[in-house]
């Protein structure tokens, strides 16, 4: 090697040695924790004591609650399963003969194995406490665009 070849080669060697060790420390800095693993759900503050309706398939439970003086309604949703659609949502309708997504409301959204709690209002645009024509629910795949499952009350 000439000399201005060492010296380049001195050079380099040098700016090497002390940019890697503050890349490296620089990357284990930059990585994220962990994934937590959580449900995107809230968790319920608490489990209504009423039941007001109930229905049990293979894969999962359903439950209306209410509390004591019925001005609150919750469902509970068990998964006994892992899901097959991982985008299900639960949306409720008062009309058992319509399944139309437009005119439903948004109860939740079900992902893992598990117990969900999802409180609904209840008013005059909601689901009354003992509505004539009963509980209407039906679980809507929203990435494929179809209703997987209906529960009726």
């Amino acid at each position: 090697m000439i000399k201005q070849l060492r010296k380049r080669h001195l050079q380099i060697w040098t700016a090497l040695a002390l940019v890697l060790p503050v890349g490296i420390v620089a990357a284990r800095l930059s990585v994220p924790s962990e994934a937590k693993d959580k449900l995107l759900q809230p968790a319920s503050a608490q489990v209504l004591p009423v039941i007001l309706a109930s229905a049990e398939k293979d894969n999962y439970t359903v439950r209306v609650r209410s509390n004591s003086d019925t001005s609150q309604l919750q469902l509970e949703w068990i998964n006994k399963k892992a899901l097959t659609y991982p985008t299900a949502t639960i949306y409720r309708t008062l009309d058992r003969s319509k399944d139309d997504i437009d005119n439903a409301a948004l109860i939740g959204r079900i992902e893992a194995r598990g117990t969900y709690y999802f409180l609904f209002a209840n008013g005059k645009d909601q689901i009354q406490i003992f509505p004539p024509k009963g509980f209407h629910f039906f679980v809507y795949d929203f990435i494929h665009k179809q209703i997987i499952d209906t529960i009726n009350f």
